[in-house]
């Protein structure tokens, strides 16, 4: 073979291996030069950042007011802008509603007890005189229609004979026990509290107020109802006062008997144009204000209000029909913009 030939093809060779093992390591060379480069970019960006934040971080509130304030003219030169994203609101539970037209309804609050329906009452007794061989329920022992409930052994006839549970209810009262004597006397009570009867009192001023079929919603300290006005009474022993009696729907038992309870009647409504829920209203500064949401999150508006039945009012000026306004955990809204005027006062 030609020495020559030979010597020149392991020039070529050895050329090409040397360019292969240089190409990679000139391509990580430049990725890690491009990388540097990058770096070096971004912290140069960061520091940038960083240093506008520090300068005009404290006024981020103030300068969006001053931009807004520009664009819209004096009537919202107050006004302050939170931003919030829809996930935070949601997580610290800020509800909304929408401003539209709406009833305000002047109310009359009147108090009174709840009470078993006569109906669902059931009194005891033995059919006929004789010992008591068996009672089988306790006070509070719940029984249905149809249960047995006790036993007599008859004086006459010496024959025990069964009594069962006239309705289903729960045991309230037992006046007896085995072994004793049942005459004409009440061995126990059973009532059904699936249904009861709230009776408010109403008086004489207050009367003319009212009328079956008005609503009342039903409250105390934990749970509120809706119900109307079922009957309008009179009480005896020229009592100062009737009795407007209110049907208590009890199926879930989370009602008591004998409980005082308030009843908040409807006597009057006037529609308005625009109404809005009383727990969207903060005051800052003096002023009644509420939240009102736009892109980025919500803008306090000042309002002015007409009438008011406690649950909501009439705006007169300052919303929108259509306008969508923070309801519950408001106050949070409120809180966050004192806290950001606060910071850029100090």
């Amino acid at each position: 073979m030609n020495t020559h030939f030979l010597a020149k093809n392991l020039k070529n060779s050895l050329l090409i291996g040397s360019l292969l093992f240089i190409l990679p390591l000139s391509l990580a060379n430049a990725a890690i030069t491009n990388g540097h480069e990058e770096t070096h970019k971004n912290e140069q960006q960061t520091a940038h950042k960083d240093t506008h934040t520090d300068q005009h971080g404290d006024e981020r509130v103030e300068a969006r007011t001053d931009e807004h304030s520009d664009a819209h003219g004096d009537e919202h030169s107050e006004e302050g802008h939170i931003e919030i994203s829809t996930k935070m609101i949601n997580t610290v539970g800020i509800t909304s509603q929408t401003a539209r037209a709406g009833e305000i309804k002047q109310r009359l609050t009147l108090y009174g007890t709840s009470t078993t329906e006569p109906s669902k009452v059931s009194q005891v007794r033995a059919r006929f005189p004789g010992m008591i061989t068996k009672l089988s329920v306790n006070i509070g022992d719940k029984v249905k229609r149809g249960q047995l409930i006790a036993e007599i052994e008859s004086n006459n006839s010496l024959v025990r004979y069964p009594i069962y549970a006239a309705i289903s209810g729960v045991v309230t009262q037992r006046y007896a026990n085995s072994g004793e004597l049942a005459n004409e006397q009440v061995l126990m009570i059973i009532e059904n509290h699936q249904k009861l009867w709230l009776e408010l009192q109403v008086f004489s001023a207050q009367k003319p107020k009212l009328a079956v079929g008005q609503t009342v919603s039903i409250s105390n300290e934990q749970q509120t109802t809706d119900s109307i006005i079922s009957q309008l009474l009179p009480t005896s022993n020229n009592s100062p006062f009737t009795i407007a009696r209110v049907l208590l729907e009890n199926k879930q038992d989370i009602w008591s008997v004998g409980s005082l309870l308030s009843g908040s009647v409807v006597v009057n409504k006037q529609s308005v144009a625009l109404v809005i829920d009383n727990r969207a209203i903060q005051i800052m500064e003096g002023k009644k204000v509420i939240f009102v949401r736009n892109e980025h999150g919500f803008e306090a508006r000042e309002i002015n209000l007409g009438l008011s039945d406690g649950q909501f009012s009439q705006v007169l000026s300052g919303l929108n029909q259509g306008d969508v306004y923070g309801v519950q955990n408001s106050y949070l809204l409120k809180a966050e913009l004192e806290k950001s005027s606060a910071e850029h006062h100090h």
